[in-house]
């Protein structure tokens, strides 16, 4: 009996084996089914999908959007306008090479050897060396070739971002972009805020006034700025009027003398370039007093000049090419502002602005002589 039992239960066994072993068959290579999550009142939750690097996609200057890795930890910046803008928002360690016109000042840019740049300045790249680095993005001004850069660097996954330290108007968006960028807000908020507050105060201190007006000459004489150039704009967040405001008497930026003496400018404002300074540039170091003392002697001294307002009153100023244009030029609109409007704006220290500028935001000692009136340089 127990024998019988036992063939029948095995016999059992037997078939239900084949049975799951059809079942198994009919399923062929469909992938297991994942377990079940546990039910909500036990506490479980799904397991966390893998993440891959965070990304942002910002605007640049001239309205592309590029995706960039979040935050940048790599960049080349061809700029030294930009740089400092990156160096007073805090991200300075980020930036790995420049080129040679930022890196020729080795007071102030130590910390980039000139024989590791990435071009002589924005239009003429090295782009080999730029690949050899390779940086998460090479950042270039609208001046620069950056519809070039971005074609011969994108085999390579080297963004190209186009952001203009330059760009008086367009001071506040860069800070943003800046701070976004690099993942340092706050600092960038702080740095900003420091320069939009002495604008406002220009404003309202300047709003129903009648315009001053103002001879802008550039390192080279006889030129200026006219509307849509970016000094032009550091001249008008100044409350100043060009007199070559309508650009008539103006070819190519250069202007006749004969239109400055009928203009009769209130201000003359003229920019200096330090002699052993790389054509166009700046230098930590000021020129010497008597570069000064030359260029200014140079304009009482043009035919017919002497009975402009400006030289007869001895309103002539001088400023580097280094000094104006910190902050997106707008340490040089501080002492626009200043020199036209000495007695209606009692709260602006442009002095301490540059100081301001130099030591807390670019961590340097403040320098002197890099701006002067006619009546210092007798």
């Amino acid at each position: 009996m127990t024998t019988v039992k036992q063939k029948q239960i095995f016999s059992l066994l037997m078939a239900m084996m084949m049975v799951l072993s059809l079942c198994a068959c009919g399923q062929g290579n469909a992938p297991a089914a994942p377990p079940a999550s546990p039910p909500a009142e036990s506490g479980g939750s799904p397991a966390p999908k893998p993440e891959g690097p965070a990304t942002i996609t910002l605007t640049d200057n001239v309205g592309r959007q590029v995706e960039l890795p979040c935050p940048v930890e790599r960049c080349a910046v061809a700029l030294r306008y930009t740089n400092e803008l990156i160096r007073a928002c805090g991200a300075i360690d980020k930036v790995i090479a420049v080129d040679l016109n930022t890196a020729q000042d080795r007071d102030y840019w130590g910390m980039f050897d000139p024989g590791q740049v990435i071009g002589k300045s924005q239009r003429e790249l090295d782009y080999e060396r730029i690949i050899q680095l390779a940086p998460q993005v090479l950042i270039l001004p609208s001046n620069g070739s950056y519809e070039e850069a971005a074609e011969k660097l994108a085999p390579f996954g080297i963004q190209v971002f186009v952001l203009s330290g330059y760009d008086t108007a367009g001071f506040a968006s860069q800070c943003e972009v800046i701070g976004k960028m690099f993942g340092v807000e706050e600092q960038a908020e702080k740095f900003c805020s420091y320069f939009t507050e002495k604008l406002d105060y220009i404003h309202r201190q300047l709003e129903g006034v009648e315009p001053r007006t103002y001879y802008y000459e550039g390192n080279t004489d006889y030129t200026t700025a006219l509307p849509g150039d970016y000094f032009y704009d550091m001249f008008r967040l100044a409350h100043g009027q060009s007199i070559f405001a309508d650009a008539a008497g103006v070819s190519a930026g250069q202007v006749d003398p004969e239109e400055v003496i009928r203009r009769a400018p209130d201000v003359i404002i003229k920019i200096i370039t330090p002699d052993k300074a790389r054509t166009g540039t700046g230098l930590y170091e000021p020129p010497e007093k008597a570069q000064f003392a030359r260029s200014c002697q140079d304009i009482q001294a043009r035919p017919g000049w002497q009975d402009i307002p400006a030289v007869k009153n001895g309103d002539i100023y001088l400023m580097t090419q280094f000094s104006h244009g910190g902050a997106c030029k707008l340490v040089g609109t501080m002492y626009a502002a200043k020199w036209l409007y000495p007695d209606l704006l009692p709260d602006l220290d442009p002095d301490e602005v540059f100081r301001a500028w130099l030591e807390d935001f670019q961590g340097f000692r403040n320098i002197e002589g890099h701006f002067y009136a006619a009546g210092e340089l007798k």
